[in-house]
């Protein structure tokens, strides 16, 4: 009788653990999409004319999923600032963004000198031609304002 319990209590144990394999195999055998986001960002509301300011973004690949999100292929991003009042674009960057891996970050600096004073539109698109194999673009841009005294 104690061996039969014994022994029944074994072939559950097993099939517990390949039920929990199966189960979980999701994250074992495969990943999500990877998703880049625009995690952090760093810039002042206002600058005085000529003067160098920094403007800095933290892009991070994060799944969209219940798994680790698979890393992105190499790509780009990139910094506009246009006059409101003219609509001239003062700033075009394009920055290369190598690939990231799952829950990995990565911080683009750049020094912007504006000459005239006005009311900028800031945008910063990460992945803007659409090469790093995204599951959702709809977290690809930041939009801010900047006022040049």
């Amino acid at each position: 009788m104690k061996n039969t319990a014994i022994h029944k209590i074994k072939f559950l144990s097993r099939i517990s653990f390949f039920l929990l394999i199966f189960i979980s195999s999701c994250c074992l055998f495969k990943t999500d999409s990877p998703d880049l986001r625009i995690t952090g960002q760093n810039f002042p509301s206002t600058a005085n004319a000529n003067q160098t300011f920094s403007i800095s973004f933290t892009i991070a690949n994060i799944s969209s999923g219940e798994c680790d999100a698979a890393a992105t292929n190499e790509s780009s991003v990139n910094l506009k600032m246009v006059n409101r009042a003219t609509g001239y674009l003062q700033v075009n960057n394009t920055y290369a963004l190598t690939s990231l891996d799952n829950n990995i970050s990565r911080t683009i600096t750049a020094t912007v000198n504006i000459g005239t004073a006005g009311t900028y539109d800031l945008t910063f698109i990460v992945d803007p031609n659409n090469t790093a194999g995204q599951s959702n673009r709809l977290n690809d841009t930041y939009t801010a304002t900047i006022i040049i005294n």
